[in-house]
Parts: structure tokens; sequence; C-alpha cells
């Protein structure tokens, strides 16, 4: 769904008649649903790792927790599909006090529609993943128009769904009574059942001609690999090692030194989005991930993967805002999503976050702080990730149907079908990948002596810089921004920097922050990793002369569409360029490459895709004359 310049708002609509939930509604629904489609059956038979189902129309998310209850029940869980990811289509999404209606009502589901409750996401257009389970269960909610989203849907080009529900809890609809553009999107969705006793096809309908070829395409691994490689522990490479393993692949991930000690090894870290009155990509990714990885975190600290307040806490985040008109313009807007973030007065900011405050801005409830370096010694706990740390300089070779990470002595030290290269700056230094547009942006955090002036601060303040609550007696403070400045020395003048702007934004601290200025304090220098763009780089990589000669007529004319398919090198892949976001945007990214790689239906939108895909750049200076 292309909205790029847009007015942004989120998705409303009031409480209206939905499911059925006593026990004759419920008994209906299963026979209805669960026995007609023959479910338990196609599972047991099916011949690959996942089982997709998708619904046109979620209700209040009834048919997925009979679904998922089901599913939790199956006799041999070993046997057929391993994991179950089910996509749910609706254009008026339910308020989550529906969805808690439910689990009121529906007390044999009650467990399931609390777990749903908890990870409910915003009602903001697009797509959002919820994962369930340990990663057995994936939902995918498509808030938007059926039309839409089919056609978002239909972009992949391969057969996705084996199974459709399509009537949302309100009464069964076959696929021939939909409309005839529905129907022909919804076979070129389906996919037949692969059973062991032969092909059991979705709803026959006549499918429609081919897509022509797309740059984009294919984003499907042919098959998920086995194993994968990872080279980068830090937080893009540990999400991706993470949401991998949940999917059952072996990974090994290699580190040149020890993990998290490069741009994510700051000792804390504040979690945040970027707002605005219009989409764009930009926008649209920036509140996709941060409502992501909120859900994902909050998980975490109740599975006990993450400790409150060593390892990080969600507390909130306050942002200052000096554009009095950008908050006018937000303000109204934000009043449909008042767990996403509200506008608040100065006054109002103050009681939030404990300390006074002279500024407005953005009150951010879910938001807070975390320590990188605990959220990527977490994922590396999960089970099938191998770290390999101390590796050294790497260089990565194709043998074969294998990529093989080879050290500085030419031994190799690790292989796998497919590679994932999540090194940050060095991404550019790996052969094949020189010509990566990545920016090197110094930064410079100070660690800050937790002052009794201090001790009121109960949320994360983002200014020019940020601090957060104290964590192990100090708050980490910062950071500067200096891009092309190699310099690794830890700087006074850097330190007094950070100082002075965060006497600026607590002014009423100035003479216990002023009474430090002849303290030493430690600190820690490192790069960010950026973008032209300041999207990630998220996706296959490109083989670059074969991608620039199938595309070189956009040197004539950058506009022309060009109907042809992009050259990829085989089983590689790329998730870099993170910034000063990366506790925000690596979650949702590590997803999108895990699904990329396992054939699985996307969690980001077409649009968000092509702005995310490393390929971006060749067809940008091509179209510029720049190669």
């Amino acid at each position: 769904m292309r909205r790029d310049n847009q007015h942004w708002a989120a998705l409303s609509a009031p409480p209206g008649q939905r499911e059925r939930c006593d026990a004759q509604g419920l008994a209906d629904y299963r026979r209805t649903f669960l026995a007609d489609n023959r479910l338990s059956e196609h599972w047991t038979r099916h011949k690959t790792p996942v089982f997709t189902i998708a619904e046109i129309g979620f209700g209040c998310g009834l048919n997925f927790l009979l679904t998922w209850d089901l599913w939790r029940q199956r006799g041999n869980p070993d046997e057929g599909a391993r994991r179950l990811h089910y996509i749910a289509i609706e254009a008026n999404p339910p308020h989550r006090t529906e969805l808690s209606a439910t689990a009121a009502h529906c007390t044999a589901l009650a467990p399931l529609a609390a777990a749903l409750c908890a990870q409910y996401p915003q009602p903001l257009p697009g797509v959002h993943r919820v994962v369930f389970d340990t990663g057995t269960v994936i939902l995918d909610l498509w808030w938007g128009p059926v039309e839409d989203v089919l056609a978002d849907l239909r972009q992949a080009g391969v057969p996705l769904v084996d199974s459709w529900y399509t009537d949302g809890g309100r009464g069964t609809v076959t696929a021939g009574e939909l409309p005839s553009a529905q129907q022909s999107q919804l076979a070129a969705l389906g996919r037949a059942h692969s059973t062991a006793d032969g092909e059991h096809p979705t709803p026959a309908v006549t499918a429609p001609a081919r897509l022509p070829p797309r740059w984009d395409q294919p984003w499907h691994s042919s098959a998920p690999p086995a194993a994968v490689l990872v080279l980068g522990a830090g937080l893009a490479g540990c999400h991706t090692a993470a949401a991998l393993a949940r999917r059952g692949l072996a990974v090994t991930v290699l580190e040149s030194g020890e993990p998290a000690q490069r741009a994510s090894g700051n000792a804390q870290g504040v979690l945040y989005t970027r707002l605005s009155h219009r989409h764009s990509a930009l926008t649209d990714f920036a509140l996709a991930s941060f409502d992501f990885a909120v859900r994902q975190y909050r998980h975490d600290f109740a599975a006990g993967r993450l400790r409150e307040g060593l390892d990080g806490a969600l507390c909130g985040s306050f942002h200052q805002v000096q554009d009095s008109r950008e908050l006018d313009r937000m303000r109204m807007l934000l009043t449909k999503v008042p767990e996403l973030a509200q506008v608040v007065d100065a006054a109002q900011a103050s009681q939030l976050i404990g300390l006074e405050q002279h500024s407005a801005g953005y009150w951010y409830p879910q938001s807070g702080w975390l320590s990188p370096p605990a959220v990527c010694a977490a994922l590396l706990r999960q089970a099938n990730v191998t770290l390999q740390a101390g590796c050294g300089t790497l260089q990565l070779v194709r043998s074969g149907h294998q990529w093989q990470a080879v050290n500085a002595n030419g031994q190799v030290i690790a292989e796998a079908p497919a590679a994932v290269v999540a090194a940050g700056t060095a991404c550019s230094s790996f052969a094949g990948l020189e010509w990566l547009p990545l920016r090197a942006i110094r930064g410079q955090t100070t660690q800050l002596p937790s002052l009794t002036a201090l001790a009121p601060l109960r949320a994360a303040l983002c200014h020019r810089g940020y601090i957060a609550p104290a964590r192990a007696g100090e708050h980490c403070i910062g950071a500067t921004f200096g891009p092309g400045d190699c310099d690794p020395n830890l700087r006074p003048a850097d330190q007094a920097y950070n100082l002075a702007q965060l006497t600026a934004a607590l002014p009423t601290l100035a003479k216990a922050l002023d009474a430090l200025e002849d303290t030493p304090l430690a600190g820690r220098t490192e790069w960010r990793c950026a973008s032209p763009d300041y999207l990630p780089l998220v996706g296959p990589v490109p083989e670059r002369e074969a991608f620039m000669q199938r595309f070189a007529a956009l040197r004539d004319n950058a506009r022309q569409p060009v109907a042809a398919q992009g050259v990829y090198l085989e089983g590689l892949y790329l998730n870099t360029g993170h910034g000063s976001r990366g506790l925000t945007s690596t979650p949702l990214a590590a997803e999108l490459l895990a699904s990329q790689l396992c054939g699985e239906s996307l969690p980001v939108e077409p649009e968000t895709l092509r702005a995310l895909a490393p390929a971006r750049f060749l067809l940008r200076d091509l179209g510029r004359n720049r190669i």
C-alpha cells in the first residue's frame, strides 16, 4: 500500500457486534473452521515446515484463538508442519477492550486470549507481526482494506497460503462467493497442500495472469537452509541469529572480537522512534519497528530473559520537542493511539519523568531503556545458536553451495548454505560489498555517577542527547554525532559537550552537573553505521555487475519501469545501517531476514521491503548516472 506523503492517521472503528463466545458459538466455529478444513489432518501430513492460514476479517480473533488452541493439542507435534503461520486481514481492527471481552467470556480460551492482548499491536495501517510459543506460532495482522492487502501479498509472486478462512467470524463465505478480483488474488496466493497422500488444493478459482518480473524478487529462499552463518555479534547479528534459531535453523555467530563491543556496546540506550504527520518509508518503518520491538522486549522481560533494572526497564520515555507547530499537528492524531505516544506539556512531562522540565514533547509510555550488551547476551543464549568469538578479520568465500568464513590465515572456520553479514561499518570490507554506501558516524558517550539530584529520574529522557535511570550506579549519557570523524580517543571536549547538553535539558540540575566539570569521567567512543537515507540495509545482496547490466536502461530514463528480475548472490544477505536506532529497528529487521530465508510471508509491506533492500542504492545510482 503506497502512502508516501499522505496524511498519517491511526485506524479506528466503533465497537461492533463480533463473534459469539458462548458454548454454542464456540462449537459452531470449531466445526466450521477447524473440522471442515481438516486442519489436524493437513498439519500431520504436511511436507514443509510451515503451514500458513489466511483469514479475511479478523474480528476479535476468535478463529485465530481456536486454531492456535487446536495447534497446541495436536497429537504428533514432531510430524508434518512444525510451525503455524496465521495471516489475518482486517480493515477495522478491534480495540484491545474487545479482545479483553473475548478473554472474559471464552473461559476455555482465556489464557490464549490474554497472551494475544498482551502482544496486541497498535492500530496503524500495515502489517504487524506477533510471535507466540517461542516462534512456533506467528500471527501477521494486516490492518487495511482487503483488496489492498491481497494486492500487497500477491506481490510476493509465489503461493503462500495453505488454507483460507473467509468470513472473519460473521458467517461462512466460500471463495466462489467473493468478488472476482478477490477470487483471482486468492488463487494467486493459494498453494496446494503437500501431504503424504497427494495434493489438496486451496479454493478452486481461476488463476490470474502471471505477474511481470520485479527487481525485488525473488525475496523468498528457494528452500530454507539447514544452517546459517551470521557475521557480527552486535544487535543486528544477535537479533538475526535468534530469529533464525526460533525457526529451528542451526546458527553460527562469528565475531571478530567479543559480542556487543562495538556500536552495540554502550551501557544504556533508549527505545525511540520517529513521528511525522505524513507517511513515508522512513516514518512507516520507524513506527512498525518500534511497535514490534516494544512488544518483543516486553515479552522478554516477562519471560525472565531480561532483568528489570539491570538489563533495562520499559519505564517510558519523554522526548523534548521545540517545534510547537509539529506538536499541534500531532496532538489530535495521537489521541487515537495513546499507548503509542502522547503530546504532553512541560508540567505533565515533569510529573512523568520525576525531574522538572521546561519543554513540551512526546511521551512514549511503552518505551524505556535497555542495555545493548545484555540484550545481545540474552539473544545468544537461545537454543540453536553457537557463538565463535575472537575470530579476527574474516572474509566470505563461495564454495559450491556453501558460504565459507575464512580467517586471516586462510583457514575455513565455519560454513553454511546461507550467510548474513551484520558487521556494521565493517560490512563494506567484505569482498563484493565494497560498493555499499555506508557512513561511519563517531559517537562518544559519558558515564555519569548516580547523583542525588538525578535520583528522582524514573523514565528515559531524550533531548539533543539522552539519559535514563541509573544502571549499576551510573547513567550512560550522550552521545556526540561526528560524521567522518576517525578519532578513537576519548576527548575531554566531547565529555564536556555531553554534560552541557544534559544541563540545557535539565537546567535545575546545573549546579550538580557543574560540580563534575573537573572530575575525570569514563566513557567510550564508537562508530554508528548509517545509510544515506537513514534506513537500514536489510535483504539479499545483489550481484552488482549483473544487476547493473540488467537495469542499465535506467541511465537513460530513471522513471521508466523495467520488467526485469533482480540478480542476487545466492544465500547471501545483509543487515546493517541501523544508525542510532539499533535497539528499535533490529528486531523487525531480523524477522524480515528470517522470513526471507525461510520462504514465509513477510512482516513488512512491499513498499517497506523495497525501501530497505540493499539493491535500492544500485537503482538510484543508475538513475542518476553515477555508475
